[in-house]
């Protein structure tokens, strides 16, 4: 069984959520979901920017996942809730 690990991301939305762009984390990778819920509100008062609200949100992946080319996508619901889908890249091709 693959050891979980927790991916933490943070999102700055100017007001009424009319742009959200990615904050830079500086520790993006936690050893469980517990940890990386903890510091979570610590880099979200930390995060350095100047957007109107701050949202973040700690995703459950793979440790093994880690290495292999992935694709995350993400999302700021109406109601201000950060979505994350981590998914395998697809648009790499390997050849032989």
């Amino acid at each position: 069984m693959d050891q979980i690990v927790a991916l933490m991301m943070l999102v700055g939305c100017t007001s009424g959520q009319a742009a959200c762009t990615e904050i830079p984390v500086p520790t993006p990778v936690y050893q469980s979901i517990e940890a990386c819920r903890s510091a979570l509100p610590l880099q979200m008062r930390l995060s350095s920017t100047f957007d109107r609200r701050v949202v973040g949100e700690c995703q459950p992946i793979a440790q093994a996942d880690l290495d292999r080319p992935m694709s995350i996508e993400w999302a700021v619901s109406r109601s201000g809730e950060l979505r994350i889908a981590i998914e395998p890249d697809s648009s790499l091709v390997a050849g032989r």
